[in-house]
């Protein structure tokens, strides 16, 4: 069964630069560096021409990411990258209510149109963009607990021209129902936020045991479908959802028709798979080796992970109550 989010996978040009860019106010920490070699196994496994890349996966408190420059990503095309378009569209860090990790980030070079703002929720929220204009939503809680000094993870979000069939796909795919669903707009408050004028759309959540996963569909402008992605294309890329039993798993989704690459193949000290969802996006499955030093049982024990999760299951607790 799936376990949780494990990392969000993006495509850089520069993987040093984006490596100091994420380690930010200690956001991220370098698990490990390592090089993809160009092998016909590989090649599968990615479902690309040319699979050389450099590589780094960094781990964050309740979420990590993967970082690859991939040779031949020089030269490919980058996807649309507006909010409302259709894709793995950002991963949100949360903290406590401050413009320190903002002020910190557009330091380091992100980019920005507005500053944190609420939406009447009792959260702030604000859109930034990587150096290589990758976007980041930041987002400020009440409950934050005082012992965590360093962001968190709380989740990756896609966009799509179908946000039934999508988050029906990821239901399935991780065995966890989807959470709330909502219409949201027009209203000035998201128009500053989202950073376009009369914005209009549609939002679903996933819980997983670290980290959600969100969903959009954007009515105005209107999200609209686009070719599948390439791994090596700049970009989010991927997302990693870690599996207590890789071939169970991989037999299920056969079972369900998923677009699946190959079946489970070790890679590092892990075995995955990868596949495509119904918009074309690529997921991993992957399952740690016992010598792993990042699993979601670490992230949820380490102690900010654990003081996060404490406090937003009390803050969930006393809001549903």
């Amino acid at each position: 069964m799936i376990t949780g989010l494990h990392h969000t996978g993006l495509s850089v040009r520069d993987l040093d630069a984006a490596i100091a860019f994420y380690s930010v106010e200690q956001a991220f920490q370098i698990v490990s560096r390592f090089e993809v070699a160009d092998t016909a196994e590989n090649r599968a496994l990615l479902q690309v021409g040319n699979a050389a890349a450099r590589a780094a996966l960094l781990i964050g408190t309740l979420g990590g990411l993967e970082l690859f420059e991939f040779a031949a990503g020089r030269e490919a095309d980058s996807p649309d990258r507006a909010v409302y378009a259709a894709g793995i569209r950002h991963i949100c860090l949360q903290t406590a209510i401050s413009d320190h990790l903002y002020d910190s980030m557009v330091t380091a070079g992100a980019g920005t149109h507005a500053r944190p703002s609420g939406l009447g929720t009792g959260n702030s929220y604000v859109y930034i963009r990587d150096p290589e204009s990758n976007l980041i939503e930041l987002e400020g809680t009440p409950w934050a607990p005082q012992s965590v000094q360093r962001p968190w993870f709380a989740h990756a979000a896609l966009v799509t021209p179908d946000i039934g069939r999508l988050a029906e796909f990821y239901a399935q795919l991780t065995g966890s129902a989807v959470l709330r669903q909502g219409t949201f707009g027009p209203d000035n408050k998201f128009d500053v936020v989202a950073g376009i004028a009369d914005v209009r759309f549609k939002g679903a959540w996933l819980r997983l045991a670290n980290a959600e996963l969100e969903f959009w569909e954007y009515d105005h402008p209107r999200t609209t479908p686009v070719e599948r992605r390439s791994a090596v294309a700049p970009g989010w890329n991927h997302l990693c959802f870690e599996s207590d039993d890789i071939d169970a798993d991989h037999a299920r989704l056969l079972g369900l028709g998923v677009e699946l690459h190959t079946p489970p193949h070790p890679f590092g000290s892990a075995r995955v798979f990868f596949g495509r969802d119904p918009d074309g996006n690529i997921f991993e499955v992957l399952q740690p080796g016992p010598e792993a030093r990042m699993t979601i049982a670490t992230m949820l024990t380490e102690a900010e992970g654990h003081a996060v999760d404490a406090a937003r299951i009390a803050f969930r607790a006393a809001a549903a109550g």
